[in-house]
């Protein structure tokens, strides 16, 4: 059985925490808020429509789906849905559709609620919470680095 060292587990999956956000300063304000909280920047993921978007909201405090993966799922990525899991799609995707940017973040060292209330508090908008099967939403498990 293959060990990652992301929360998210190559087998298992983990909890995340999700919210939506109307504008890109209300998103940057709540990764900073979950980094200041002691998210871990690989823990926590900026999704958007327009890639380069995601990347602004994210800068070195976040990461965006795909990030430091290579090879094939890289590529993957690069499709049209962008590789989002089905569970970020089902949830969010009339949310990325009309131009709002997601937060995802795993639920490590903090109960996924937690993480919900920070969402709430920094004005996120369908506030979600759920088992994430193993994903590329995250850091590759080998940049992760210890818990």
């Amino acid at each position: 059985m293959a060990t990652s060292a992301s929360y998210l587990e190559e087998v298992a999956g983990g909890m995340v925490s999700a919210a939506a956000f109307e504008d890109d300063d209300a998103a940057v304000s709540a990764v900073q808020l979950l980094r200041d909280s002691g998210v871990r920047e690989q823990d926590i993921s900026v999704i958007a429509k327009d890639r380069r978007r995601a990347e602004l909201v994210a800068g070195d405090r976040a990461w965006v789906p795909g990030k430091g993966w290579g090879g094939l799922i890289a590529r993957l990525m690069r499709l049209p849905s962008g590789g989002i899991p089905r569970e970020v799609r089902k949830r969010y995707g009339k949310a990325l559709s009309s131009g709002q940017i997601v937060v995802v973040a795993a639920a490590g060292d903090q109960p996924p609620d937690t993480i919900a209330a920070l969402l709430r508090q920094s004005r996120g908008d369908l506030v979600d919470e759920w088992w994430q099967a193993p994903t590329q939403l995250f850091a590759p498990p080998e940049l992760a680095g210890p818990f």
